[in-house]
């Protein structure tokens, strides 16, 4: 990034980069201090106060491993069921993410990558909606990235010349098998993490390793194929990074390997015969595209759902958006026409060279070398750019977050189930957003650079302050509260028995279970696979039942049913069991609940 000298100095500072730092970190925990839950959330604090034997069982019916519900365990643990000590710590995981701009990052690739890392980790709009969720994916994106880090510094220092500054970063320290053994143990040890923290963090994990495996077994290769190394020992050295590599991988499988039987026994049934994601073309590939930037917030807001002024906000963002995005594909085509023309200008050289080598007595063999760079001039050159620095670890992020997408849209049609859900696909974000600030730090256009970093601010802070005004609403509070005064109703006409509560609808009984958790509750249970294990983490407040018929068998009285809706008419749980020979619906309320943007019911009902 080239800047004026006096914004060079600025910006360049470490004092400006821990300001940042401060500011983001304010930034995502503006939103950190309400008391909502949605289902997701309400299933980790319920699984988090349980053991950790139970975590495991329960977890094994769930679609995610364990390592986030074993973490807020040991939270509970201390502090008893806190949804804020909870939200805190998640936010933690998405600014431990942004601290390796500076301590990691900024060292390694240059204060520009670093600075716009942080930037880009802290106000990317999707990063404040993902990083105050008590869920699993802020720990799984910084696991991801400091694994990636630490690939890319082995990689480093493989090379005939390392760059400098992770040469200087090594300086002193013990190693194996010429790279520091503390970056081979933090590599795998986060690799590990990755895949018990999410799926998708495993697949991240799986294509760091294959590019690792990729770099250090092509400099093997290098090595045998050039006989640099005349010597046994020395040839052996040759490919002692390949084999501490191969060790590594074969000791984080072998750690993985329990959670891989449970997985295989008892989730793969549940994500390929009920998994709720599906594919629909194009939205399902829009929102995988944009999710970073179009945040559902946003998107409400361009349709005019939070009324005038913020549709024009996002609009006009939009617009700008565009209009930089063209500004960058331009530059993009021009940067692209330079390195043709200098590659073009090289061959020609290079071709006149080799022409110029031909004497009377060898005119094959000068028409052989000046065949040579015709053919190969191209692919050498290319390979020699691939592997530059800084061109390397841009092109690795890349293939590291294409190689998820890869993996999980295969997997995908093969299940006939949609895996590749852009929620999950972010666990990857790290690298990707690594690769935007590496490129943009080399971009010369100092408006452009300000363009990207403007717009993405703009569409972060309206983006936060939707969410703010959402999450903050004491309208979330109603749906609850509401359950707990027509519960006590109901147990005060019933001369103190609580009542029966029931519902198909695990999205409400799961907040009502861990924010009322003294009102036993039960869900009828119509989804096939191991869900009903997975919902043991609500016990014992939540008991779940195959069948209304079950549920109801010698049942008389009154009772409560829950449902939810995407507009404000009746659940259709509530709809069919009032439909049913002998039920009758006394009373209904519908209350909308802005956290997850869905009408709440909470209905009265009777059985003669």
């Amino acid at each position: 990034m080239k800047l004026s000298r006096g914004a060079h100095v600025r910006l360049s500072s470490s004092a400006f980069h821990i300001l940042l730092l401060v500011a983001g970190a304010a930034f995502l925990l503006a939103d950190a201090f309400h008391g909502n839950v949605w289902f997701d959330e309400s299933y980790s604090v319920g699984i988090a106060n349980h053991s950790f034997a139970d975590i495991w069982y329960y977890s094994s019916g769930d679609v995610h491993p364990v390592l986030i519900y074993w973490a807020l365990h040991v939270l509970n643990l201390v502090f008893g069921q806190n949804i804020t000590i909870y939200r805190l710590f998640t936010v933690a995981g998405a600014i431990a993410m942004a601290v390796l701009g500076y301590t990691h990052v900024r060292r390694d690739h240059g204060w520009a990558t670093g600075v716009l890392f942080s930037f880009f980790a802290l106000f990317t709009p999707y990063i404040s909606l993902m990083a105050v969720e008590i869920r699993m994916y802020s720990w799984a994106t910084f696991a991801v990235m400091l694994c990636f880090i630490y690939a890319i510094r082995i990689i480093g220092t493989q090379l005939a010349t390392p760059p400098a500054r992770i040469a200087e970063a090594a300086r002193g320290l013990k190693c194996w098998a010429g790279t520091p053994r503390r970056w081979w143990i933090t590599c795998f040890a986060s690799s590990l993490a990755c895949a018990y923290l999410h799926y998708f963090g495993a697949m991240s994990a799986f294509m760091i390793n294959v590019v690792l495996l990729f770099a250090l077994g092509a400099r093997a290769w290098r090595h045998r194929k050039s006989g640099s190394n005349p010597l046994p020992e020395q040839a052996v050295c040759a490919g002692a990074p390949l084999r501490v590599l191969i060790i590594g991988c074969v000791a984080q499988v072998a750690l993985y390997l329990p959670w891989i039987v449970t997985a295989v026994t008892s989730q793969m049934g549940v994500v390929g015969g009920t998994y709720w994601a599906k594919i629909v073309f194009p939205t399902t590939y829009i929102e995988l595209a944009t999710y970073a930037f179009l945040t559902s917030p946003l998107s409400f807001a361009a349709r005019g759902s939070y009324g005038v002024v913020p549709q024009v906000l996002v609009q006009g963002i939009g617009y700008a958006a565009a209009v930089v995005l063209a500004f960058l594909i331009a530059w993009a085509a021009r940067w692209a026409a330079w390195r043709i023309g200098l590659h073009r200008a090289a061959r020609k050289q290079q071709i006149a060279a080799a022409k110029a080598q031909r004497t009377d007595g060898a005119a094959s063999a000068s028409a052989s070398a000046a065949a040579y760079p015709v053919k190969h001039l191209r692919l050498k050159r290319f390979y020699a750019w691939l592997v530059s620095d800084p061109i390397a670890p841009v092109a690795a992020a890349l293939v590291v977050y294409f190689g998820v997408f890869a993996i999980s849209w295969t997997a995908s049609m093969v299940m006939n189930s949609m895996i590749l859900y852009y929620r999950y696909l972010f666990v990857a974000i790290g690298p990707l957003l690594f690769a935007i600030a590496a490129v943009l730090s080399h971009v010369r256009t100092k408006p452009l650079v300000a363009g990207v970093v403007a717009v993405t601010l703009a569409a972060s802070v309206v983006n936060q302050a939707l969410l703010v005004r959402d999450d903050y609403d004491p309208a979330n509070n109603v749906p609850v509260q509401q359950f707990r005064e027509t519960v006590d109703r109901v147990a005060d006409q019933n001369g103190g028995q609580s009542p029966l509560v029931v519902s198909t609808d695990i999205g409400y009984m799961g907040v009502t279970s861990v924010m009322c958790p003294d009102i036993p509750q039960t869900y009828m249970d119509w989804q096939k696979g191991n869900w009903d294990r997975a919902y043991m983490a609500y016990s014992p407040t939540l008991v779940s039942k195959m069948s209304w018929e079950i549920i109801f068998n010698n049942f008389h009285g009154t009772f409560i049913c829950l449902g939810q809706a995407q507009n404000d008419s009746l659940p259709r749980d509530i709809s069919d069991l009032s439909q049913k020979d002998g039920f009758n619906l006394v009373e209904y309320h519908t209350y909308y609940r802005p956290y997850e943007r869905t009408w709440m019911t909470v209905a009265v009902m009777t059985k003669s």
